[in-house]
């Protein structure tokens, strides 16, 4: 089925399991997605859609805290098999995910509805969906955008101070907010950085006023589509929504926008800082081989997102922007003269990894090997000591003195109080017939 007629409705769409999430999701981002220019633009016959495990799907239906929502869009929460493409008892969470994300494609295509891709974890700025219907309607079909990832824990405690007057501040507000909460896993993507990742998807040129950082300038291969109307309604994505769903949904690369500037709509994604993802510290700043191995694995549209600029900033763009520009220009250069070298790369990485994967399970089983064998032989050795222990405690105690000094003793103390008690005794009785004696 071909979407040739372009969608007049939305499906606002999270996938959400789990209390941690539930309650990140129904505290902060609900509140947030409620604010100026967001939910309430979008237009009758939209739907704001949840979908959920079975486990979760009661408390979701009943929750109070959904009613603002209602008041603006019908609410639906849905039960999905979150094993849908995975049959193990446990399975991932992208797997979890993109069950959810499937059935929300396949829910919108008898309607002809666009999707609004959010997570239990985004953070927007005022008017992000604005802006989104802004650009739907001026003929996009896909609306990319780079969503970084913030440390939670920080965020969240210096957000509780103005979520209660502003759950949504403008896009230059919530920027100068982030840039004060980078997650390390997105500071391991800076050509700077202390750290490194071993799978960037995309490299950061900091742009620093004085002491602060005030801006980022992007280049990436994976962006999340904020907003999707597929062509091909019918195609369901097989992975997550920012690998190759977008080129199957949506295959003319003029179809897709990518927003290249923040003033225009910015969402961030709240990420635990304990989480690593792909960071470490081995090296310094970002690898370029490493960026080859993942250029190798993306689509023709990946790579047209690589070449655009995407501006993340707190004020104005001035010659600082243009320095930053400079440089990534010069990156992106090199990068592109050593492109060929992606396969190799990719199958060098792919390559040790699996090597690694062996040495560690070699090592896992090299330990246990090790530990059993210390076992065995220590019950080996302990046995026959234990034998030693109780075969000498036996012969003690069978040619053990049946009269011990201890025995003898209080033997011979009953034997000297009782003569001594019956010479006083004895004595007394002598006393007593002298004195009758006496007196007859």
């Amino acid at each position: 089925m071909t979407g040739e007629t372009r969608a007049t409705t939305y499906h606002a769409v999270t996938a959400v399991w789990g209390r941690e999430f539930i309650e990140l999701f129904l505290d902060v981002c609900v509140p947030n997605q409620l604010s100026r220019g967001n939910l309430t633009a979008l237009p009758p016959g939209s739907r704001y859609r949840i979908f959920t495990g079975s486990a979760d799907h009661a408390a979701l239906a009943t929750t109070s805290r959904l009613d603002e929502v209602r008041r603006v869009l019908p609410v639906d929460v849905v039960e999905v098999d979150l094993a849908e493409l995975d049959p193990q008892p446990n399975p991932n969470t992208y797997k979890m995910m993109t069950a959810c994300h499937r059935r929300a494609v396949a829910d919108a295509a008898p309607v002809d509805a666009a999707l609004i891709f959010l997570s239990p974890d985004f953070i927007v700025a005022e008017g992000t969906f604005e802006a989104l219907l802004l650009r739907h309607r001026a003929g996009a079909r896909a609306v990319m955008t780079a969503n970084l990832r913030l440390s939670r824990e920080s965020f969240l405690s210096e957000w509780a101070q103005q979520a209660r007057t502003q759950p949504a501040p403008a896009p230059r507000d919530l920027v100068a907010l982030a840039m004060r909460h980078l997650h390390p896993a997105t500071e391991s993507c800076m050509v700077d950085a202390a750290s490194t990742n071993d799978f960037p998807t995309a490299v950061y040129w900091p742009v620093r006023a004085e002491d602060r950082l005030d801006g980022l300038l992007v280049r990436a291969f994976h962006l999340h589509p904020l907003l999707i109307d597929p062509v091909h309604r019918m195609e369901l994505p097989r992975t997550t929504i920012d690998g190759h769903y977008v080129t199957v949904a949506c295959p003319s690369p003029g179809q897709s926008v990518v927003v290249t500037d923040s003033d225009e709509l910015i969402a961030f994604e709240l990420t635990p800082a304990s989480r690593v993802v792909g960071n470490h510290n081995r090296r310094h700043g970002v690898s370029l081989f490493r960026l080859l191995a993942v250029a190798a694995k993306c689509d023709a549209h990946q790579r047209l997102q690589w070449d655009r600029m995407i501006r993340l900033h707190a004020s104005q763009l001035d010659d600082r922007w243009a320095a930053a520009e400079g440089q990534s220009i010069e990156f992106a250069r090199t990068f592109a003269r050593y492109r060929t070298l992606g396969p190799v790369a990719a199958i060098l990485y792919r390559s040790l990894k699996r090597w690694r994967r062996r040495r560690a399970g070699l090592a896992r089983t090299v330990r246990w090997t090790i530990r059993n064998a210390a076992r065995s032989l220590l019950r080996a050795v302990r046995r026959p000591l234990r034998r030693r222990v109780a075969y000498a405690r036996a012969m003690s105690k069978a040619f053990q003195p049946q009269w011990v000094f201890k025995r003898i003793a209080r033997s011979t103390k009953l034997v000297y109080h009782r003569a001594a008690k019956a010479g006083r005794l004895g004595l007394k009785r002598m006393r007593r017939r002298t004195r009758l004696f006496r007196a007859a």
